[in-house]
């Protein structure tokens, strides 16, 4: 029988966190798969920890076009992509990314277009075998700048597949089931209530909406003018920043550091600003402790660049590190993933290391072309 529940809808119809049972941790932010033209857009926001769940990173827009081709082969590193040969500090590499950025400054247009591909590993049922596939997913945000237009998105989910060699004989091993399980996962690392998905990836859809709040720092929402007035000044961009934090809870950081950390590197990868902007992000995150060097990293599609990392945990998810790749010369990301350092309830299966979640920037820029 056709399941019409796919995983991205089934997961982002779980229950929010304050309706949970006490220690059950949120899914992400970004489950959300367009919502149906008769129903609200759900709004997306800059959520620090990522348990599980399938990620759908919803808009960074800036100016320059950053693109490579989705089906041909993985480019090369250009010479210099990374900024430098040499092993640079965390700070060196947030200062170096902000002189950058400050030199993009936005043009005009109509819209903020981002494009993604998202990835996130489930673990996932069939019969009586367990094992994990990484379910992925592109999305095109064409977000109106004046608010005076609607807004677009066009997202194609592109199926689950095993995540190694181990797991996909296990998918095998149990038929090569064309849906498998998908449930909440709990504090006690078992799932919660199931829904089959289907393995096989959909075609593209669309969906336009006219609400405007479709971002949030915290728990408020804002809409792309107001990401558009944020200061390009440090100091006043985090004095702009606190007017939102609210004691974080649920899936947002109560420490006040921690909880600037989530909201501003979600400047770089999830929520559109200018070049400015970025730049005042990158700086404040230079000042902020708990940030460390990666050196010279690449993204999942193995373009390279230099990252940086910061790490964030609860009892109920164990500690989890948000890595950043980027590009030195552009000052923007390339991409950006999320790990288990310590498992521990909803990651109490997974391997230290593990890969969670992860998003590979295609392409952003802003334009007045007709959303396609």
């Amino acid at each position: 029988m056709k399941n019409d529940r796919d995983v991205l809808t089934a997961l982002a119809d779980a229950r929010p966190a304050r309706l949970d049972p006490p220690g059950t941790p949120p899914l992400p932010f970004a489950l959300t798969a367009p919502a149906a033209p008769d129903r609200p857009a759900r709004r997306f926001r800059a959520a620090a920890l990522i348990p599980a769940g399938a990620l759908v990173a919803a808009a960074v827009a800036g100016v320059a076009v950053v693109a490579i081709d989705r089906d041909g082969p993985v480019p090369a590193p250009a010479p210099g992509a990374t900024g430098t040969s040499t092993t640079l500090s965390a700070s060196q590499i947030l200062l170096a990314a902000a002189a950058s950025s400050a030199k993009d400054v936005p043009g005009a247009g109509r819209y903020l277009l981002f494009r993604t591909e998202n990835g996130s590993v489930l673990t996932v049922r069939a019969g009586s075998a367990t094992f994990r596939m990484t379910a992925r997913s592109s999305a095109d945000s064409w977000l109106s700048r004046s608010g005076q237009e609607p807004s677009r998105m066009f997202f194609q989910e592109l199926g689950l597949t095993p995540l190694t060699p181990a797991d996909d004989a296990a998918w095998r091993a149990a038929g090569s089931p064309a849906q498998v399980m998908v449930g909440k996962p709990l504090p006690t690392g078992q799932l919660g209530h199931e829904t089959a998905v289907d393995v096989a990836g959909q075609g593209r859809q669309s969906t336009t909406w006219d609400d405007r709040s479709v971002y949030a720092f915290g728990n408020t929402n804002v809409s792309v003018r107001d990401l558009e007035k944020l200061p390009t000044d440090p100091a006043a961009l985090r004095t702009a920043l606190l007017k939102y934090f609210d004691g974080g809870g649920g899936d947002m950081p109560s420490d006040r550091d921690q909880w600037l950390l989530a909201v501003a590197s979600s400047l770089f990868t999830g929520i559109p600003v200018s070049g400015p902007v970025r730049a005042a992000a990158f700086r404040l995150i230079a000042t902020l402790p708990g940030v460390r060097s990666l050196g010279v990293v690449a993204d999942q599609r193995g373009r390279q660049g230099q990252g940086f990392a910061f790490t964030q945990g609860a009892a109920a998810t164990g500690t989890i590190e948000r890595r950043f790749v980027i590009d030195l010369r552009t000052g923007r990301a390339l991409g950006d993933e999320t790990r288990v350092l310590r498992p521990a309830g909803t990651t109490a299966r997974l391997a230290p290391g593990s890969l969670l979640a992860y998003t590979v920037v295609l392409e952003q820029r802003i334009t007045s072309d007709t959303p396609e």
